[in-house]
């Protein structure tokens, strides 16, 4: 295969297509910058924390839980005393309590470890779907980038063609001038210059757009002063035609591992509605205390009497302590057939799953399988377009001897000159065609 390398820059200097700014974009700068600065990666950045919280809540889900309280009151008239359960005539209390306890869920139907294998399957959807919009964003502004170049090779031809007519529209009014042609032939060219002119203004319009269009993608607002800067572009860099199929190629697309990832979701949700069948045994323990500001401590005096003496806040605390240890056991019988219906949608949810990630396979290796032909016709007509600029150019050369010499007319010579602008527009968009065709299977095959 014969490699050749087109050199893609503009002519002319200071043109609508190619100002001098303060900064000449790259293709790397421009996909960079648009990988940081671009919405939709943003938000689903944010989609992607999310299923790392969701990940987090999974693990934790099997830390015990731990509470703690504390309280204070003041009671007033006939007061019952919370750590003798005796009412109180009369008087304002204080009273005070303070507790801590915690439980764990020793089984639920293995409901924990699928959510757990469910939020980790959600991660790789998550990441998945950001690759995938990165790889869109990728792509998008490559075939933008590409374009401006297209477009600016497309405006140096119209003004090329537009300052050979018009040297060759000078020669002829010097022609005219000697009698060698007549008055018809200098008013057909100049149609064909302002022709050529009217190109000219559609191919710098264009330009604005496709400029326009590119900072759009990397969410840039002065676009009028934007300017990239001119890429070699070679017709051949060692990629083979490869085969129609490559199922290697599928299955590394963000695409296809987002659509295993939510099968995976799927079967585990229906795993998760089946636990409900399942009985749950739960652990908890506490510990727990008070105080009253009625109670007093009795104390015996050396002769077998006793005595009344105040209780101290923390020797009551101390004193009034208690704790417990719980095991419960819950077993569903009958629960209306709401979890025989939960698991009936999740095997729905499951079946639909499958059947989108086979879509999304026939959808991908379509798309690979175009993105291949692409390649190959872009390439075959770009050797075609290749082959035919230089017999046009040829062409013309031969015909603009022959018109000054008087043996055609200008009608031919004029033919001979629209294959030749028509020749230099087709080269120019095949290169382009076929630059972001390989770029595209290489983005595809992650390369």
């Amino acid at each position: 295969m014969r490699t050749m390398t087109v050199i893609l820059a503009m002519l002319a200097t200071g043109t609508l297509c190619a100002q001098t700014t303060s900064k000449v974009w790259t293709l790397d700068e421009c996909v960079g910058y648009a990988l940081e600065h671009n919405i939709e990666i943003k938000r689903q950045e944010l989609g992607v924390s999310n299923s790392e919280i969701g990940l987090s809540e999974s693990r934790w889900s099997y830390a015990p839980s731990l509470s703690a309280g504390s309280s204070y009151s003041i009671s007033s008239g006939r007061v019952l005393d919370q750590t003798t359960y005796e009412f109180i005539e009369n008087n304002v209390v204080g009273s005070s309590s303070a507790s801590v306890s915690g439980s764990m869920q020793v089984f639920s139907g293995m409901r924990r470890h699928y959510a757990l294998k469910k939020a980790k399957a959600s991660m790789k959807a998550s990441l998945a779907d950001l690759e995938s919009v990165r790889q869109n964003i990728e792509m998008n502004v490559t075939a933008a980038y590409l374009q401006i170049l297209c477009d600016q090779e497309n405006l140096s031809s119209a003004r090329e063609m537009a300052s050979m007519l018009e040297s060759q529209m000078e020669r002829i009014q010097t022609m005219v001038e000697l009698g060698r042609v007549t008055e018809a032939d200098l008013l057909q060219i100049r149609s064909q210059h302002y022709a050529a002119l009217n190109d000219v203004a559609a191919a710098e319009g264009q330009c604005r757009l496709s400029r326009m269009e590119l900072c759009q993608l990397l969410e840039i607002q002065d676009w009028k002063d934007f300017a990239i800067e001119p890429m070699e572009v070679n017709d051949s860099d060692g990629m083979q035609l490869f085969p129609i199929t490559d199922s290697l190629a599928v299955e590394s697309r963000p695409e296809y591992r987002s659509a295993e990832a939510g099968v995976e979701v799927a079967r585990r949700n229906l795993q998760i509605a089946r636990s409900a069948y399942y009985p749950t045994l739960s652990l908890s323990a506490g510990y727990g205390t008070s105080y009253s500001g009625a109670r007093q401590k009795a104390v015996q005096n050396s002769d077998g009497t006793y005595r009344y003496e105040a209780y101290p806040f923390f020797r009551q605390y101390l004193d009034n302590g208690s704790s417990y240890l719980s095991l419960s056991l819950n077993i569903p019988i009958f629960s209306g057939m709401s979890t025989r219906n939960s698991v009936r949608r999740a095997k729905n949810a499951s079946l639909d799953e499958q059947y989108a990630l086979q879509s999304v396979r026939e959808q991908l290796s379509r798309e690979y399988e175009q993105a291949l032909i692409e390649y190959q016709t872009s390439y075959r007509q770009y050797e075609t377009a290749r082959e035919q600029l230089a017999y046009a150019e040829e062409a013309v050369r031969m015909m603009t001897e022959k018109y000054n010499l008087g043996k055609i007319d200008f009608t031919s010579w004029n033919t001979a000159m629209t294959d030749l602008a028509k020749a230099k527009y087709d080269l120019g968009n095949t290169v382009y065609r076929n630059e972001m065709a390989k770029r595209t299977i290489n983005i595809m095959r992650c390369l």
